[in-house]
């Protein structure tokens, strides 16, 4: 099982903060896909507005969108604010 954790805006457009995935291996890519499909998120998960960590380590340094997700691990999921 993959805990995924919203933070944030994301939280909100979701409407909810925390999701118990049941897959045992998986990537960042097939998460967001999932989650899009599965939870009325198609079109609201824009990359560039989010910053996406894995137990704690920010994916892109882990292989980005391809980073593999085991069971047991943590994916959090935080907008990311821009500011002028």
């Amino acid at each position: 099982m993959i805990t995924v954790d919203l933070l944030g805006g994301i939280r909100k457009l979701a409407g909810f903060s925390k999701v118990n995935i049941n897959v045992a291996n998986s990537s960042i890519n097939e998460i967001l896909t999932l989650l899009e499909r599965e939870y009325d998120l198609e079109n609201k998960i824009k990359e560039s507005e989010i910053m996406i960590a894995i137990n704690g380590v920010e994916s892109s340094v882990l292989g980005g969108r391809g980073a593999k997700i085991s069971s047991g691990d943590t994916v959090t999921i935080l907008s990311v604010v821009h500011g002028g």
